[in-house]
């Protein structure tokens, strides 16, 4: 046991040794830490779930509005995790130390943006468009459950760069113990203010902001002892802090947008399953949050391997990065495989945690098993995707992106529930992964051409 956790603790070397030894030793705490984070919103809808279906269609309302702000916030992290990568994979420290404080000023400034969250006129105008029009009895929950975004959103943005900086150094322990912290606090106040304290669904956001809390003490602790780059919580107001947000945004933009399109995508899809009732958004947010533990294996890959691959992009070493990218395929493939054979054949089970009524289990069940056709699509999407921000390309991934959640998906969903029903509606999923896996394809023969070229003719396999 000892010897196992000096293997992860230590800090993998990115230029050196075993690509899929490396790959590997950063891939299982970063898959941890993702299935973490996926869970810390599990945690929440189950508790919540347990208050109505009601409460459930509200939260679900909330969804585009936090995966807005994680849109940005994954931008700013993307973009300084491929320029910090880069300039430490060419031997300047100094350069990736201020891009790093660029990266987290830029952070902070970008979360001010949940401030008009606070006003309940705001938060009823815009949970309205998103769906509650017709049944404005939920739009206080819904308001109750964002209440405490703008002051969870610093917190959620320092542990974002923090974290993003860590791996960049080879370390992906510390962001999944800091987000065991957050995890772990979260499922104890969740009872405690939902149900003890009758706060209903704000008591979640409430426990999720304490658990935030406890993350960023722990990340603070720990980057006082880091030898590398280390950032404190508060940033004095400097000029020089706007010195990157350019490079950053020019890479983190394209993110940004590619995340953003998923709130578009909840948006629009929740309107199109409110004609058929509260039950069949329940449902679908219901199969998303067992599905998310699909995705975040292949998350948890990609958020190792972009600085993986930034680093050697960094190094001009092209061969070492497609060894990276095949090796990432592999782990991804091999885990989601067993994950996802187990949550095609049992979904109920998981799905039960929820309490759902048989209507809503039905129709998460069907959600759940239709999605997953497609599935192995997702493997190449995440790769494919931190090689795209990696190596500056990420406009691609912002494609795909774009065609899967919106473009595809809106159409296809309303498409879908005109031909088949509410029992039916569930194929948009697998038809527009399938469109956007094209899009990725294309963009990874693309940019490979462009990068060899770029680094002098260089060979590979």
């Amino acid at each position: 046991m000892s010897s196992l956790k000096r293997y992860f603790s230590k800090p993998s070397d990115l230029g050196e040794g075993s690509v899929g030894t490396t790959l590997l030793q950063m891939s299982i705490p970063a898959v941890s830490m993702m299935l973490m984070n996926t869970l810390f919103f599990m945690v929440d809808t189950v508790f919540i779930s347990w208050l109505g279906e009601k409460p459930t269609a509200a939260v679900s309302l909330t969804f585009p509005i936090n995966i807005a702000l994680f849109a940005f916030l994954e931008g700013a992290g993307s973009g300084t995790t491929a320029l910090v990568g880069q300039n430490l994979g060419r031997g300047a420290p100094d350069t990736a130390r201020k891009v790093a404080f660029s990266g987290l000023a830029l952070g902070y400034a970008l979360s001010l943006m949940t401030l008009p969250m606070a006003l309940p006129g705001v938060s009823a105008a815009m949970f309205s468009q998103l769906g509650a029009r017709g049944n404005e009895d939920i739009l206080p929950m819904s308001y109750a459950y964002n209440f405490w975004l703008p002051l969870t959103a610093p917190l959620i943005t320092y542990t974002f760069v923090s974290n993003s900086i860590f791996r960049c150094q080879g370390d992906t322990v510390t962001p999944m113990i800091s987000m065991a912290i957050a995890n772990l606090i979260n499922g104890v106040f969740d009872p405690i203010f939902i149900f003890a304290f009758d706060w209903g669904v704000g008591g979640a956001a409430a426990a999720t902001f304490v658990g935030r809390a406890f993350s960023v003490l722990y990340i603070r602790r720990k980057m006082k002892r880091n030898p590398g780059i280390s950032l404190p919580f508060l940033l004095p107001p400097r000029p020089a802090f706007v010195t990157y947000w350019k490079p950053i945004a020019a890479i983190g933009l394209p993110v940004t947008l590619a995340v953003g399109s998923i709130a578009l995508g909840f948006g629009g899809v929740n309107r199109v399953l409110s004609a058929f009732g509260l039950h069949a958004v329940a449902a679908w947010m219901l199969g998303i949050r067992v599905e998310d533990f699909y995705f975040t294996i292949a998350m948890g890959v990609g958020s190792a391997l972009t600085p993986f691959l930034a680093f050697n992009y960094g190094r001009r070493d092209l061969r070492r990065m497609i060894e990276g990218i095949k090796a990432a395929c592999w782990i991804a493939g091999s885990l989601m495989t067993v994950v996802g054979a187990v949550i095609f054949i049992f979904p109920h089970v998981f799905l039960g945690l929820f309490h759902p009524s048989e209507r809503v289990m039905d129709l998460a069940t069907r959600s759940i098993r239709v999605s997953m056709l497609a599935y192995p699509i997702v493997v190449m999407q995440f790769v494919l995707g931190s090689f795209f921000v990696a190596a500056g390309y990420s406009i691609f991934g912002t494609a795909a992106q774009l065609i899967r959640s919106v473009l595809a998906r809106i159409p296809l969903a309303y498409f879908f529930a005109w031909w088949l029903g509410e029992r039916g509606i569930w194929w948009f999923q697998p038809v527009s992964f399938l469109a956007s896996g094209l899009v990725t394809w294309y963009g990874y023969v693309y940019a490979l051409r462009k990068i060899k070229k770029d680094f002098d003719g260089s060979q590979v396999d």
